[in-house]
């Protein structure tokens, strides 16, 4: 190992070199500015309050946006701002194209394009297009129209007068299950028949089937692309294709009226036409990216249908799967709680790593947002101990992988989730709803033990551990807003040293790794374009690949374990004598190699240049 190499970056306070790839010009400028950024997911509801209702506003990110530069961020993403009854955190849009009064105003929304261009950031917002909310003008008129088809939008939205039971009653056409628990379908007494709906009652399906809905969503695409925002994240894109004659579901959980049917509601058989049109309609005429996340199952090889650039015509650019974070869960269902082994999620990221890059599509790179928990507590430890370990181990595997880093706000402070269970936490529609049924199922029969295993669910699943608001001072509620106001969704006290007024001007601290972590990326496009080699894949500790272009060669080395532990580089083909440390969440080299094993520290994470 270099020891010129080493040094203390000025912004990171870690070992950081800064020599860049070069030779590497004819490919890296085939790249779109989306292949080479880093994404920062803002939920706006937590992020900056500026009129003190408890809410995070328009404005607050508009006082933020120097943040993001200061971080090394390239692209904004901004959950969804639309007019809406908030049942699902504005995931239930009622109206397109008004702003939620809460968050601001359309002035609002014009001065944050305006704002994020003029410091040279792209904005995306987030927006649903599978479903709205029951109180859109178009459901009110779907369900009118079932009586009245004069009134039109009469086939907008899926509906069924379902079947008789053996008791002559009126029961759902079929047996699905919504994500949210619970029957799929809801029984509408004005239309006098079920609507569907994948996710809560409150969300009914659009039916992407009928024409002038696809026209009418190309539309409203065109209206924030003409006011400036440079994409979107597409919400659960991969549903608005359902199988047509809508069968049972087979048999999975026994007892249980509703089966899950993903396979039925997902990747469906129009699904590829569909997204060609709205490329073809829409973003074809912009230079704009498109984020779509892949609800309720996306094989690799699905993706590359999805994102492939050697197809004839073209659909998205990025797609965001859920294979790794659903290792802690049986068959899907994430209340279910499993131990994981690491060469499992090796398995996994190896699988996506691979066949992605070699089949002209590209890869999302992220552990944790909105609907997730925090990724070091799902995927190391909440130990106080090895926080800050953690977190920037994490850091450097995200990081030093192919594809766009997607990072949801708080993550680069090292948050956790709270570890606590209360029900005035429970915000989120799914986590209530399945609380509910627990208790109406567990307390009456006095089953405490499983309405513990329950909560101890929800602690460590629950949507709204990533939701509480950032902590920005030390001052009441994170400085997230006024002192006397009450925030949404109570805020969490994880001290003066995780708030970023503290870790900003701490050269050691997760936020300044952070920031270290986005420059060396930016200076070693390798990592984001290369190849990718996994070494030693059936090692339950240590996690060793390496990043290869033509003229550049990376090992990254991460002891994913609480203890020490050493790694044979030698036995697996690696030559450490000229190589130069890049990077290291730690921040003293003593006892770091011998001339064939690495040692290593607990949750220590190492960058190499070979």
């Amino acid at each position: 190992m270099d020891p010129k190499a080493q040094q203390i970056d000025d912004t990171g306070g870690c070992e950081f070199n800064t020599t860049a790839d070069c030779g590497e010009v004819d490919s890296l400028d085939k790249l779109r500015w989306w292949q080479k950024a880093s994404i920062y997911q803002v939920l706006i509801q937590s992020f900056q309050d500026t009129n003190g209702d408890g809410k995070g506003d328009l404005r607050g990110i508009v006082d933020r946006l120097d943040y993001f530069v200061a971080l090394g961020i390239d692209v904004v993403w901004v959950s969804p701002i639309y007019e809406s009854p908030m049942f699902d955190l504005g995931y239930d849009i009622s109206n397109y194209r008004k702003v939620n009064p809460i968050y601001g105003t359309m002035e609002d929304i014009e001065l944050m394009v305006r704002e994020t261009h003029r410091r040279g950031l792209k904005l995306i917002l987030d927006i649903a297009l599978n479903h709205t909310a029951t109180k859109h003008e178009w459901f009110q008129t779907s369900r009118r129209a079932r009586k009245d088809p004069s009134l039109g939008k009469r086939d907008w939205y899926f509906w069924s007068q379902g079947k008789l039971d053996e008791h002559g009653n009126r029961v759902p056409p079929n047996n699905w299950e919504s994500t949210f628990t619970g029957s799929t379908w809801e029984f509408d007494e004005v239309a006098d028949e079920f609507y569907l709906h994948i996710f809560g009652k409150n969300q009914p399906d659009l039916n992407w089937d009928c024409k002038e809905v696809r026209k009418e969503l190309y539309d409203v695409l065109r209206f924030w692309l003409d006011k400036g925002v440079d994409g979107f994240r597409l919400d659960t894109m991969n549903l608005v294709s359902k199988t047509s004659d809508f069968p049972d579901a087979p048999i999975s959980k026994e007892g249980s009226p509703w089966q899950p049917a993903n396979h039925l509601f997902a990747n469906g058989p129009h699904i590829h036409e569909y997204l060609q049109e709205m490329y073809e309609e829409v973003f074809s005429h912009y230079d704009c990216m498109t984020l779509a996340e892949m609800s309720c199952g996306v094989a690799p090889h699905q993706a590359v249908q999805y994102t492939s650039r050697h197809k004839p015509r073209p659909e998205l650019d990025l797609i965001i799967q859920f294979q790794h974070v659903e290792l802690d869960c049986y068959d899907g269902d994430k209340w279910m709680l499993r131990e994981w082994e690491l060469p499992e999620l090796k398995r996994i990221i190896n699988e996506w790593q691979e066949i992605l890059i070699k089949n002209g599509g590209w890869n999302t790179v992220w552990m944790e947002n909105h609907d997730q928990p925090r990724g070091i507590s799902r995927f190391t430890t909440n130990s106080p101990r090895f926080r800050a370990l953690c977190a920037k181990m994490l850091a450097l595997w995200q990081f030093t992988l192919q594809g766009t880093n997607l990072i949801f706000q708080g993550q680069e402070l090292g948050m956790v989730n709270p570890g606590l269970f209360s029900e005035e936490m429970n915000r989120d529609i799914e986590t209530i709803q399945y609380w509910n049924a627990a208790r109406e199922a567990h307390q009456g029969a006095g089953d405490s033990h499983k309405l513990e295993l329950a909560k101890k669910a929800i602690i460590q699943k629950g949507r709204d551990n990533t939701r509480i608001p950032i902590p920005w001072t030390e001052d009441p509620h994170g400085g997230f807003t006024a002192p006397t106001a009450k925030p949404w969704l109570p805020a969490f006290d994880h001290g003066r040293e995780w708030c970023h007024a503290t870790q900003r001007d701490t050269p050691d601290s997760v936020w300044s790794f952070y920031r270290s972590m986005i420059r060396l990326r930016k200076s070693h496009p390798t990592l984001y374009y290369g190849s990718y080699e996994c070494l030693d894949i059936d090692n339950s500790l240590v996690w060793a690949y390496k990043r290869r272009s033509k003229h550049k060669c990376y090992l990254t080395v991460l002891n994913f374990s609480p203890g020490a532990t050493s790694w044979s580089y030698v036995s697996h083909g690696v030559n450490l004598a000229t190589s130069k440390l890049l990077i290291s969440n730690h921040m003293t080299c003593e006892a770091q190699s011998t001339p064939d094993v690495i040692l290593l520290r607990p949750f220590e994470g190492r960058l190499y240049q070979l």
